[in-house]
């Protein structure tokens, strides 16, 4: 019998079934026998033969609500896959977040575009990139910038103002002033977000998309490279989207540069990226870090600040309870006075009770940080792992801690109000909870500009406006996904914005 007798299509086929039938049960073996995880720690089933089935659950929207169940069906230790775990408890906030950590950023940090020091892994230079950066997110940077917020929520206010009565997306309003304050103190020009230009709709979609092609790009490279072939407009449109968002960024960077100099007087972050800090004697970063730094910020800022504004605006429509406390605090305060100064608005318990709540039970990245353990053996929360394990907690999941927040899924602003009427801080054990900005050396850069707007716009629609929900499809909008970040599931907050009277 020749050889050409044996290789007929049905025997190719089970050649071919077997092979990877073969390969399928080798991973799974070889995971079970040389996973680092004791195997005392609990979790499903699949999460001891494959790290495949959270990578579904990530692609799905819902790693942060499937995270949070196994943790209250397991406990504070959770099993997601063969080399990878998930804590709730505070004993594990210092040796993963906390100073000294031995852990670094995981894999996952690969896949979000050009790298820069959001994306930076090594500790050493990580440390020396925010060094050079620090400067411009101080307190007296962002009080020089606060001309320029309050400018860009003057025309949301405005937008607003011509929507009154009628259904508004307010997420769309939300989003839009975020990208143009990013644009004005990042990049030293606005998106005209309110102004009728093309620039930010099409920013945003491109922004958009830009997410997930990186993640194609990271966890499945063959495929992206097979996409990037294809010759159809719409795709290639698509694929190119983070490409779209640094050249953005850099062309901004070159035009500022042309009309300014390198010497402005011009009161924006950047300015301040160019110049170096003359006080510590750091010199500003190469022109090509300082563009990718600059489009790096802008597109962060735009989901985060923007989604946390719209579940705010959400959460008090859904509570008019709270919504007439805020808005007799602003008006009974010298806010309207000061011209809504930030300084101002940062003595307002009823103000920051509502954002922290809102961060609390929405924070803008719910899933938190992969990490993995570095050259040695970590203990983390009584348990002795192994280098390369990666470790994880999301906010999402320590936010609502019932023994740190009672009734935790209750909206309940009192929580971050003394007795006395006056801010609540809360005590340490429940800041550690908090993770909604981060910890340690990795903690949210942005977080003050974050608040700075965030307070700023809800003081300013609270004094003009009452909110309401537009029915039942507010809610269903308003369900939480998250793709690394929050994402309202319907893309849409639907609200109906009341002028109130003098």
């Amino acid at each position: 019998m020749t050889l050409e007798s044996y290789l007929t299509v049905p025997a190719l086929a089970a050649t071919v079934a077997a092979v990877l039938a073969g390969n399928i049960i080798w991973t799974i073996i070889s995971n079970v026998l040389a996973s680092p995880i004791p195997s005392s720690v609990p979790g499903p089933f699949l999460a001891r033969l494959t790290s495949k089935w959270i990578l579904f659950v990530d692609m799905s929207g819902y790693r942060a609500r499937t995270v949070d169940a196994l943790h209250k069906k397991y406990g504070p230790v959770v099993r997601l896959a063969p080399n990878e775990l998930s804590f709730s408890c505070r004993e594990a906030v210092q040796p993963i977040y906390g100073t000294g950590s031995t852990c670094i950023k995981g894999p996952i940090y690969d896949y979000f575009g050009k790298r820069g020091l959001f994306q930076m892994k090594d500790a050493g230079e990580h440390r020396e990139r925010h060094r050079r950066m620090a400067h411009i997110f101080s307190a007296g940077s962002l009080q020089q910038m606060e001309p320029l917020v309050q400018s860009v929520i003057d025309r949301t206010v405005g937008a607003i103002e011509n929507k009154a009565g009628q259904v508004c997306d307010a997420l769309h309003f939300c989003r839009m002033m975020a990208l143009d304050v990013a644009g004005e103190v990042l990049m030293g020009k606005s998106f005209g977000a309110f102004d009728g230009q093309e620039n930010a709709p099409v920013y945003v979609k491109h922004l958009d998309n830009a997410y997930p092609v990186w993640f194609i790009q990271g966890i499945a490279p063959l495929v992206y490279h097979t996409l990037n072939m294809l010759p159809i407009p719409a795709l290639q449109e698509f694929m190119t989207s983070g490409d779209y968002v640094y050249k953005y960024g850099n062309d901004a960077f070159e035009e500022f540069l042309r009309l300014n100099g390198r010497t402005s007087n011009r009161r924006t972050l950047l300015t301040k990226l160019i110049a170096g800090n003359p006080e510590t004697g750091a010199e500003p970063l190469p022109d090509a870090d300082i563009s990718t730094e600059v489009s790096n910020l802008t597109f962060a800022a735009v989901d985060t600040t923007g989604n946390t504004g719209a579940y705010a605006l959400y959460r008090l429509a859904c509570h008019p309870d709270w919504q007439e406390k805020l808005q007799t605090e602003i008006r009974t305060s010298r806010a309207r006075e000061t011209n809504f100064a930030y300084r101002m608005l940062q003595t307002l318990p009823v103000l920051n009770g509502v954002l922290m709540e809102t961060l609390r039970l929405h924070p803008a990245q719910p899933s938190g940080p992969l990490r993995e353990t570095t050259d040695h053996s970590t203990n983390i929360a009584g348990l002795n792992l192994p280098a390369k394990t990666l470790v994880s907690m999301q906010a999402y999941t320590t936010q609502r801690d019932p023994a740190y927040f009672p009734n935790p899924d209750k909206f309940d602003p009192g929580r971050w109000i003394k007795a006395d009427g006056t801010i609540n801080p809360g005590t340490p054990e429940l800041q550690d909870m908090m993770l909604v900005w981060g910890k340690g050396p990795r903690t949210c850069s942005g977080q003050y500009m974050a608040t700075m707007e965030l307070k700023i716009l809800l003081a300013r629609l609270m004094d003009r406006f009452g909110v309401a929900l537009h029915g039942e499809k507010t809610h269903l909008e308003m369900e939480m996904t998250d793709h690394f970040v929050l994402i309202p599931k319907g893309h849409c907050c639907s609200l109906v914005f009341t002028t109130l009277g003098s």
